[in-house]
C-alpha cells in the first residue's frame, strides 16, 4: 500500500509543472484585467471585472470578444520559445492562426494568464487576463 501511495504522489508532482501553457489550462475564458504598454492617451491600463474583453480557448481553438461581439477566431499552437520582457521570463510562445511574424510569448501564474505581443519598449504590449 505505501508503494502505491508513493507512487501516486511521485507521478502527481512530476505530471504537472506550475505555470505550464497547454491547451487544458488555457480552456475556458479568460478576461482583461490589465493592459501595459498602451500607448493611447487616456486610454484604461486596467479593466475591471465585467469589461466583456474576454478571450476564449477551446481545443485548438480560439475567439477574442468585445462586448459580446467575436473580433477574431481561429487556431493556435503553444511552442517552445524562451525571452524577457520588462522583467517578466517567458518559456513559451503562441501562434495565432500560424502568423509566425510577432513573437508572442504566453504564461500562466495562478489565475492569471499573461499574453506579451513583442516587446514594451518597441510598442508592445503585455495583457493579463484573469480565469472565468
Amino acid at each position: 500500500m505505501k508503494n502505491i501511495m508513493m507512487l501516486i504522489l511521485l507521478t502527481l508532482l512530476f505530471s504537472c509543472k506550475k505555470g505550464e501553457v497547454g491547451s487544458e489550462t488555457l480552456k475556458g475564458k479568460w478576461e482583461v484585467r490589465h493592459i501595459l504598454g498602451v500607448q493611447v492617451a487616456g486610454a484604461p491600463s486596467k479593466l475591471e471585472k465585467g469589461n466583456g474583453s474576454i478571450i476564449e480557448f477551446s481545443g485548438e481553438n480560439y475567439m477574442r470578444i468585445e462586448g459580446k461581439k467575436v473580433i477574431s477566431e481561429g487556431i493556435y499552437k503553444i511552442t517552445d520559445g524562451s525571452g524577457e520582457v520588462d522583467g517578466n521570463k517567458y518559456e513559451k510562445r503562441i501562434i495565432f492562426n500560424d502568423d509566425t511574424d510577432w513573437r508572442v510569448f504566453i504564461k500562466i501564474s495562478g489565475n492569471q494568464l499573461l499574453i506579451c505581443n513583442g516587446s514594451i519598449a518597441s510598442d508592445g504590449t503585455t495583457t493579463t487576463y484573469e480565469k472565468l
